[in-house]
């Protein structure tokens, strides 16, 4: 004899969350913990270090999100083009945030070890340190440039 199955009850149903609040929650987490990311005491190069690693770890969080926002509103062909433009844009700015503040780590962890910082911070920052006497133009004002 087959007995029909009971039908779900609210309590064991699935719920399906849309994807744009499942992201919204998520970047409300991410943008919280930012902003909870304390500044690191002056002259401590080990804090510096640190918290530039985790906000880059939280931007690098962050771009994700907007990157599951844009497969989801990608699929979803009535919404405007505009609208998925803003949504890769806003990606696109945390993942030069989260490699900037990968830069900003790797520059201070080279102070700890009394190593060269990068490339520009270096041209910028510790110029004397690395006993080199003459210094470069500013990345902005290159030299012999004629107004």
């Amino acid at each position: 004899m087959n007995t029909p199955s009971a039908p779900p009850t609210p309590g064991n149903a699935a719920t399906v969350v849309p994807v744009s609040r499942l992201v919204e929650a998520g970047l409300r987490r991410v943008t919280d913990a930012i902003a909870d990311t304390t500044p690191a005491p002056v002259g401590d190069l080990h804090a510096h270090a640190a918290r530039a690693r985790r906000l880059s770890k939280l931007y690098a969080r962050r771009a994700r999100w907007f990157a599951v926002l844009e497969r989801d509103t990608i699929r979803q062909h009535h919404i405007p083009l505009v609208y998925i433009q803003a949504v890769v844009d806003a990606g696109c700015s945390a993942d030069r945030e989260a490699r900037f503040w990968a830069d900003t780590a790797a520059d201070w962890q080279a102070l700890i070890e009394a190593r060269p910082t990068s490339d520009v911070a270096g041209a910028m920052s510790n110029w004397h340190e690395l006993d080199l006497t003459d210094e470069p133009p500013a990345p902005s004002s290159p030299a012999g440039s004629i107004r």
